[in-house]
């Protein structure tokens, strides 16, 4: 009995002992492979590593070549740039000079229409209704007076920077352009004058409405111009390059003695207008001799001085005159 007690115990020890035994055998079958995949791991992590420096240099030439394309892209793009604004600098310039071309179209067609308007005056005065009849003679419809918002005046100051014109190229004939020295100054400024208001004369009639159009407020700034620039070519024609207190007194004397020979021709009523031309002779004689009285009082000179001085330049810098000749 004592023996197969033995036995049976050795039976439920074996059978203990077989899946444990099955357990063994399969780790000893396990673990060279267990070993085997590790070594292939640090053989992989070690040939990675290995090939690291490649795949760098790799990275570092794809880079390069990525900031030249940049580069390229931009110097491609700075050029574009600087093209489109070379063009839109001669569209520029190709458009100012489009608009200056139109500008001076314009003026050619109202200095057309004021030159025809003047045969009217003496009909209908230095008005609205001259500048229609002008420009239906050169063959504009009625309604093209509009380019003439300043009505009559237009008409005004249009005839009299014709007629400055005129007389400044006369002048420069006698003068060579104001190199040839004039002999008697006196009698020059009195002729110029005078052939000035001879321009006046055919319509003196309607001058007194000239006068009242030329004396409006909106108005007082052109003309004033007109007869500063006027009065200084006299001036300079007649050989006066003075920088001193003389050149303020004999402008302003002169536009002065304009004016008051202006009044004078309308009332006159002598033949050829001798009376007017007497007069002028004696106001321009009369400021000689009011200079000469200047020069020798030297207090009221510097007086007067800093009086014409004042006027002159304060007039000159409104009306944005500089009376500078090239």
């Amino acid at each position: 009995m004592a023996n197969v007690r033995c036995l049976e115990k050795l039976f439920r020890l074996q059978k203990l002992l077989l899946p444990l035994h099955a357990q063994s055998c399969r780790l000893h079958r396990q673990l060279p492979l267990a070993a085997a995949s590790l070594a292939r791991g640090y053989a992989k992590d070690a040939t990675e590593k290995s090939g690291g420096n490649g795949s760098l240099e790799d990275f570092r030439a794809r880079e390069e070549q990525l900031e030249r394309e940049r580069d390229a892209a931009e110097e491609a793009a700075a050029k574009a740039t600087k093209n489109e604004t070379g063009q839109g600098a001669g569209g520029t310039q190709q458009e100012s000079g489009e608009q200056s071309a139109k500008q001076a179209k314009v003026d050619a067609i109202r200095v057309q229409i004021l030159d025809a308007a003047l045969e009217h005056v003496p009909q209908h005065g230095w008005t609205r209704q001259s500048i229609v009849l002008g420009a239906e003679q050169c063959g504009y419809p009625s309604v093209v007076h509009g380019m003439f918002p300043e009505g009559g005046f237009a008409l005004v100051s249009h005839f009299n920077g014709k007629c400055n014109a005129q007389l400044v190229q006369s002048l420069k004939q006698k003068t060579g352009s104001g190199q040839q020295e004039v002999e008697n100054p006196l009698d020059f400024l009195v002729q110029a004058v005078r052939q000035r208001m001879e321009m006046i004369a055919p319509y003196k009639a309607q001058w007194p409405q000239a006068m009242s159009l030329i004396a409006q407020p909106q108005h007082a700034s052109t003309a004033l111009a007109q007869v500063l620039t006027l009065v200084d070519d006299i001036c300079y024609y007649s050989g006066d390059r003075s920088v001193d207190f003389g050149w303020y007194t004999r402008r302003i004397g002169l536009a002065t003695i304009m004016k008051m020979t202006e009044l004078y021709l309308l009332q006159d009523t002598s033949a050829g207008h001798t009376q007017t031309w007497d007069f002028l002779k004696n106001r321009m004689d009369e400021a000689v001799q009011l200079q000469m009285a200047l020069s020798q009082t030297e207090g009221m000179t510097h007086t007067f001085q800093r009086s014409f001085n004042s006027a002159f330049i304060t007039a000159r810098n409104i009306l944005g005159l500089g009376f500078k000749r090239t």
